[in-house]
């Protein structure tokens, strides 16, 4: 009986030492408990249930708002573009809020990885595969990952694996999709996480390691000396102030270019969809439209799993098989977004080149199908 109360005013006495990683652990329990259950499995399990169904758009499933459709193409792109900011704001919300956790985190820990930038790439592979975002809403996240000074290619991982990987959009894909369809985008995903972001780093860094953005170039709070970790004297509330302010920091920087960003991406987008005509683009399948096609899709930022849906929509109406493999493989999987994110924060020739290969892949699928 003595040696258990010892015991317990001893694991009691120590548990103030670690105040940090608790508060740390048990924000990140919370928020990803919120995200996943009240919000985006449901959401994933619903959107299962209905491939197949018309979309409204290839960019949003639902129509927060709606117009007819000889409407004037101001009101139309309006449309479009608020239906495609109500499609993104939850997810988006997430990766902010995440991204910025894992900033704050990253200042007290440093991601510790090692210099494999191909094991690299895997790690944050795994780590995105329940992650359940799109590539739009991943941004935050890498870009909570560089600037907490982590690795890019962890960053590429994770958001390539989120939006494809997770095991819904994947069951989906392969119940949806023809065995071949589905077998060549899933390797051609596995080839990207595994060899090509890994050897484009490499090459990229030949000289010298790539000089991404931080905090402290921005002025956060990472520019202050940090208080020392292992004081078993802090008190609770001190620590907990002093973690809320900079994750709050972390969210103001996160938030200001990502409203930007996305009210950017969602009046494009809008444009191209409604200015676009699609039905005699996708009406035949030669070599000049397939391309136009391709650079459309990696352009276009979508949620997740509608490109699975958009597909199966295509092929459902008899669009030649081309464009279904062309957009199953590039829709949803790189955007806009991730290329200014790229060449903002981290490599101008790193975006280029990875929206080069997704134009140039989907290409090459939709003349091979």
């Amino acid at each position: 009986m003595t040696i258990s109360s010892a015991t317990t005013r001893f694991t009691l006495a120590r548990i103030r030492c670690h105040w940090r990683p608790l508060i740390f652990i048990a924000a990140g329990v919370l928020l990803l408990g919120v995200f996943w259950f009240a919000s985006r499995y449901p959401q994933l399990y619903g959107k299962a249930e209905h491939v197949g169904d018309v979309l409204p758009s290839m960019a949003y499933g639902s129509q927060f708002v709606k117009v007819a459709a000889d409407a004037p193409a101001w009101q139309r792109i309006l449309a479009a573009a608020v239906n495609w900011l109500d499609g993104m704001k939850i997810g988006m919300t997430f990766g902010v809020l995440f991204g910025a956790l894992l900033h704050t985190v990253l200042r007290y820990y440093p991601l510790k990885v090692g210099k494999n930038l191909y094991l690299n790439s895997l790690k944050g592979a795994l780590v995105g595969v329940p992650g359940g975002v799109c590539a739009n809403c991943a941004v935050p996240v890498a870009c909570g990952v560089t600037r907490g000074n982590g690795r890019v290619e962890v960053a590429l991982g994770f958001l390539f694996s989120s939006p494809n990987f997770n095991p819904v959009v994947a069951t989906m894909t392969f119940m949806a999709l023809p065995l071949a369809m589905s077998l060549t985008k899933y390797a051609i995903l596995l080839l990207v996480i595994l060899f090509v972001v890994p050897s484009l780093l490499r090459w990229l860094e030949r000289d010298k390691p790539l000089r991404m953005l931080t905090a402290t170039e921005d002025g956060a709070a990472c520019a202050l000396p940090l208080p020392g970790l292992d004081d078993c004297r802090e008190r609770f509330t001190t620590v907990f102030a002093e973690l809320a302010r900079d994750f709050g920091k972390h969210v103001w920087m996160l938030l200001k270019p990502t409203i930007t960003l996305m009210l950017l991406a969602s009046v494009l987008s809008a444009a191209l969809l409604v200015l676009i005509p699609w039905s005699s683009l996708l009406s035949e399948a030669t070599p000049v439209r397939l391309g136009l096609a391709s650079l459309l899709s990696t352009f276009m930022p979508v949620p997740i799993a509608l490109d699975v849906m958009f597909a199966v929509q295509l092929q459902h109406q008899g669009v030649p098989a081309g464009y279904v493999m062309l957009f199953a493989m590039t829709l949803g999987t790189y955007s806009i977004i991730p290329s200014i994110y790229l060449w903002r924060e981290v490599s101008r020739p790193l975006a280029v080149a990875l929206f080069l290969f997704f134009l140039t892949v989907g290409w090459g699928l939709g003349l091979a199908f």
